[in-house]
């Protein structure tokens, strides 16, 4: 049995096979405090006692009054937690202790689960049937739990086509064989979504683990997994980790999407971590998606995957016109941000009565500030990175380190008061609507008004129940939520994500587009999408417009595969992080001609790997840190991890003693 704090079950023979590969590493580390059972206090009358016999001794005084009322609640309410006793009764500790002296009472201790499931907010009946395309796709799906063998299927359908569906049939056939399932979702909030339509089918046997529920909440999932108390887990990246036992089926929904990446502490992208350990348990793994990764894809055309298609909305339901705004030549006038064509759009939208989504994946009101004088921009003390006005706040925000200013600053190169702020956000964006639309319900979902627990799921639900006509958001909004009255969608800036020095920068560019396209004319009226660009050319958004994942997939995997980038090699990203600007850069030079070095005598292997740098990063300050990089680039992971090995054996003392940090970053997504 697995237990809270202590390692998942699973085939150590497997992992052990995995380092001998240098497939993984596993490292020692001392975790933070775990949490435990929540125990409380509790009351009761004892058997044999009455209230009658329990009043017998009572006095006339004012306190005898509020110990009368103190009896008649706990006898008549049986078992009572004494901490919410003491918010009726102040002294109510003190009563139950004499009154437990006295023989009448006792006081006890136990466990209280702690439930995170509220009410199921997006509840989903079954459908009378499935639709052919999703029949098929189940029935294979289906076929590959019966054969008790590994197997991987990448499931792509369009945007609208009931992939949910899909995954609810696979989900119910594991657990017809007794078996266990986990669906992965990349958002927190996607999880609750998702919690709701899988409750509302399999009822209490669903368990749900992300990081937004608190320590004691993720205890208490954990033990009713290790249990056998679910057969079902829904989450995000940490629920790839559950302790199952029988566990037949992982489904990663949105398979594409970078948030499966884990950046920080321990690097590893849960995705291809799915396929790992459907492969150990001996199960199946379905990955989702109506963009696919152009290495799942790649994997899927090359026999790896088994591909299920899905082509078609549901009742056969058109997808969404897209049109092309050139913002080069009809941009809005002034500082404004959306173009009179998606103006008369969102007129006419609201005066059918149908609701809109405004996408731009920049929160913040001004993206900039620039110096009029000697042309400065606004940096972080702490970080190369420009300062964001957040107006709801009125400061000057760093997205990265979290630093904060007034935003009456001068300019720190001239000292000239000159500043012009330039750029536009989400709450910029939420601004010039409400302006424009006085009579419209305005919301915006971002990482700024969602901090605390349930903000997120309660935007959702408002304009889930159309009590919003207009929601603008960032990439928040773009994923798998299915919202039938909406019929406009505004791409703010679609070129955005193309500035990026990242080699998906296309693909995310590609699939943003058509994620946030997707969310229009999923009900019975036809949708509408209109793309505000100044790269109406590039290939990623030409073939967004008329939704041919192929066309995108083949040229982007031409220059990938003339570039050597996956899937035509696996990376490896070192990064390098010290407080002193010349000392790291000079260990880090040293460290790459170490490097360079060990490659070089590899005379057979070494001409398949390419070494990239060091240089500095595109971001060179980071949170008060220097910051280098190397990329590997390596036909084949097994060489690569062969080499990364090989380069530890040399790198901990040497950039240790000199306060030089490297983050191994293997299969890199962020670039930054």
């Amino acid at each position: 049995k697995a237990h809270p704090g202590r390692r998942l079950p699973a085939p150590v023979r497997d992992f052990r096979s995995l380092m001998e590969k240098k497939w993984i590493t596993i490292e020692g580390r001392v975790g933070k405090a775990r949490a435990g059972p929540c125990i409380r206090r509790f009351v009761r009358p004892r058997d044999t006692v009455t209230l009658q016999a329990a009043l017998a001794e009572r006095g006339s005084s004012p306190r005898a009054k509020n110990e009368v009322e103190f009896l008649e609640r706990v006898f008549a309410s049986g078992p009572f937690p004494l901490s919410d006793l003491t918010g009726r009764f102040g002294n109510a500790a003190y009563l139950a202790e004499k009154r437990c002296r006295k023989g009448f009472l006792d006081i006890y201790a136990q466990a209280v689960y702690r439930n995170p499931a509220g009410e199921i907010l997006f509840p989903s009946p079954r459908p009378d049937r499935l639709y052919e395309q999703q029949a098929r796709s189940l029935a294979r799906i289906t076929a590959g739990l019966d054969g008790n063998r590994f197997s991987a299927y990448l499931l792509h359908g369009v945007t609208g086509s009931g992939k949910t569906e899909v995954y609810c049939g696979a989900v119910e056939h594991a657990i017809r064989q007794g078996r266990q399932a986990i669906v992965m979702v990349p958002e927190i909030s996607l999880a609750v979504y998702m919690e709701s339509i899988f409750r509302s089918r399999f009822g209490e046997r669903v368990a749900v683990y992300h990081s937004a529920l608190s320590r004691g909440e993720r205890f208490d999932q954990w033990v009713r997994m290790a249990r056998g108390e679910v057969d079902l887990v829904i989450g995000a990246r940490s629920a790839l980790f559950a302790p199952l036992e029988r566990l037949g089926l992982i489904i990663v929904d949105e398979e594409h999407d970078s948030a499966y990446k884990q950046e920080n502490d321990l690097h590893y992208q849960a995705r291809d971590t799915a396929v790992m350990r459907a492969r150990m348990e001996g199960g199946v793994v379905v990955l989702g998606s109506g963009t696919p990764s152009v290495q799942s894809f790649q994997n899927a055309v090359s026999g790896r995957y088994r591909l299920l298609s899905m082509p078609d909305r549901v009742e056969m339901r058109p997808l969404p016109e897209i049109e092309i705004v050139d913002m080069r030549t009809e941009g809005p006038p002034g500082d404004r941000s959306l173009s009179p064509r998606l103006v008369k759009a969102l007129h006419r939208n609201l005066e059918a009565g149908n609701q809109a989504i405004l996408f731009l994946n920049r929160r913040g009101y001004h993206r900039l500030h620039l110096c009029r004088s000697c042309g400065r921009t606004l940096f972080c003390p702490n970080c190369d990175v420009a300062l964001t006005h957040h107006r709801k706040e009125d400061r000057l925000v760093c997205h990265f380190c979290g630093f904060m200013s007034k935003t009456d600053v001068k300019c720190p190169a001239c000292g000239r008061d000159r500043l012009k702020a330039f750029g536009f956000g989400t709450e910029k964006v939420e601004q010039e609507v409400a302006e424009r639309f006085p009579g419209a319900r305005i919301a915006r979902m971002d990482a700024d008004n969602t901090r605390r627990k349930g903000q997120a799921v309660s935007i959702l639900k408002q304009f889930s129940d159309r009590r919003v006509d207009i929601l603008v958001g960032t990439q928040m909004i773009t994923k798998g939520y299915d919202f039938p009255g909406v019929t406009l969608v505004g791409v703010i800036a679609a070129d955005a994500s193309l500035v990026f020095p990242d080699f998906r920068a296309g693909e995310r560019t590609f699939q943003l587009l058509s994620q946030v396209a997707g969310r229009s004319g999923r009900g019975d009226r036809k949708g509408r999408v209109i793309v505000q660009t100044f790269q109406p050319g590039h290939y990623a958004i030409r073939a967004a417009v008329k939704h041919d994942y192929v066309a995108f997939f083949n040229e982007e995997k031409r220059l990938r595969e003339q570039l050597g980038y996956p899937p035509f090699s696996h990376l490896a990203c070192l990064k390098f992080q010290g407080n002193r600007r010349r000392e790291t850069g000079e260990t880090v030079r040293r460290f790459g001609r170490l490097l360079s070095g060990i490659v070089a005598g590899w005379p057979k292997q070494g001409k398949e790997i390419r070494l990239l740098g060091p240089v500095e990063a595109p971001i060179s300050r980071l949170k008060g840190k220097y910051r280098w990089q190397i990329l590997i680039k390596c036909r084949r992971a097994a060489l690569l991890g062969h080499l990364l090995a090989e380069i530890r054996k040399h790198a901990k003392s040497g950039l240790q003693s000199r306060g030089v940090q490297v983050i191994w970053d293997v299969d890199p997504y962020q670039m930054l």
